[in-house]
């Protein structure tokens, strides 16, 4: 079982075990051992971050210990995660790093890991990780010069955005009729996504583009998605979109002021006729599973994990994939999940079909109730009286509904979803389970 990586690299608040600086010290030797250390060739790293205080320190210390290795480090500076899977494969990086928390508040920060395909490491490398991190002692350090270079690389953002940008052509006669809210999160895309709307031909009224170090995610985001439904209202426009603090994943709200997650996203995107296979989660709503099977596209479930889904699309024939939380992975332009690309792949095939978005609400979502309990153990789970309690709930449900009690990867938090027909017996089943957790 890992002790440091979670759904989505390593995690948590930080300068505080596990994400300290001698972690990321330590964590460098490790990939340098697992990764960089096997041929005499010159290595090279790239590295990126999102707009917390925090990143400067632990991208910092990465840089410094590759290079006391003898490897070349090109720092990005603030770039969405998308950008370094993209860019480490287009410019044949041997690695890719970006120091970001996702949509967590900032005092967190995390480390995602991208190997020289774009590809998020698999449980296996990141165990063989954890092991060198543990019990792996040997030094690697160079001299004289065998250092290596760290260089900041001021185009990266460009180039992400010129690779955005060229796959749409809209007619901008169009896109001029249309009003549209931004809702950047104070995140790594506050530059590049109110930008691109504009270079598109888009009227843009972009919130939450001023970051500070400490606004990242604050009540703005795909976390607060009702802030953009109350700017979309406001401002009388034709829908908004909201993407997290790096940038890959993305909501939509439509002029109405109504929410459409990532599985109302997966919809619309297959409405272009050619996909057969649609990849995502156990957390699939019924309803959305019930609307691809008469479309009949097959849905493919893998274990909750934006990496899941991608491993998944890199060994089959299917392009597309995704989770309600709006991640959306396209194969055919990146390995994970690309916000700005998926949004503009969803209004893409809204203008295509000349409805707006609110018409363009293809089923209807089962009714679930979520809960997350906060923890400050997660194995709390595993005990007996709370699988027993779990145990019963799910035989309650039987084949009416589902239920999923799981450990978040990136929170202390057990996260509850039941998903039925009778709205009154989840509410029910929900509190129990909350109750015994808070007080196990």
């Amino acid at each position: 079982m890992k002790k440091l990586f979670g759904t989505d690299g390593i995690r948590g608040s930080a300068n505080i075990y596990p994400l300290t600086i001698d972690v990321c010290h330590k964590l460098a030797k490790a990939v340098y051992k697992k990764f960089l250390s096997h041929d005499l060739k010159r290595k090279t790293v790239f590295i990126g971050k999102d707009t917390r205080i925090s990143g400067d320190i632990f991208e910092h210390s990465l840089a410094a210990e590759f290079g006391a290795m003898g490897v070349d480090v090109k720092l990005f500076g603030i770039v969405p995660t998308p950008a370094i899977s993209i860019l480490t494969k287009k410019l044949g990086a041997d690695l890719g790093i970006m120091v970001s928390a996702s949509h967590n508040p900032y005092s967190d920060n995390g480390i995602k890991l991208f190997n020289s395909l774009g590809l998020k490491l698999s449980d296996e490398e990141e165990l063989e990780l954890e092991n060198l991190i543990f019990n792996n002692n040997e030094e690697f350090n160079v001299s004289n010069d065998k250092f290596g270079r760290v260089i900041f690389d001021c185009l990266a953002q460009k180039m992400y955005q010129d690779i955005v940008e060229r796959g749409f052509t809209f007619d901008k006669k169009l896109t001029s009729k249309f009003n549209i809210v931004v809702d950047s999160s104070n995140g790594a895309l506050y530059k590049i996504a109110p930008q691109v709307f504009r270079n598109l031909g888009f009227n843009v009224i972009s919130l939450f583009d001023n970051p500070n170090g400490v606004n990242i995610n604050d009540n703005c985001g795909v976390t607060h998605p009702e802030i953009l439904s109350h700017a979309v209202l406001n401002n009388n426009a034709d829908f908004g979109i909201a993407f997290d603090g790096d940038g890959d994943r993305v909501l939509i709200c439509d002029e109405k002021g109504q929410l459409l997650n990532g599985e109302d996203i997966l919809a619309i995107l297959s409405l272009d006729g050619s996909l057969t296979e649609i990849v995502s989660t156990i957390m699939a709503n019924f309803g959305f599973e019930k609307y691809l099977k008469r479309r009949k596209i097959k849905l493919t479930k893998t274990d909750v994990g934006d990496r899941y889904i991608s491993e998944y699309l890199r060994y089959n024939s299917a392009d597309l994939g995704g989770e309600p939380s709006g991640h959306i992975i396209i194969r055919s332009h990146a390995t994970t999940g690309d916000g700005l690309f998926a949004g503009l792949k969803a209004i893409e095939m809204m203008l295509r079909s000349g409805k707006k978005f609110s018409e363009l609400r293809l089923f209807e979502p089962t009714p679930s109730v979520n809960r997350n309990v906060k923890v400050s153990d997660k194995s709390v789970i595993e005990n007996d009286e709370i699988k027993k309690i779990i145990e019963d709930c799910r035989a309650e449900l039987s084949e009416k509904g589902k239920l999923i009690v799981r450990p978040s990867g990136t929170e202390m938090l057990i996260r509850l979803t039941a998903e039925g027909e009778d709205l009154d017996l989840l509410n029910i089943i929900v509190e129990k389970i909350s109750t015994a957790i808070e007080r196990a």
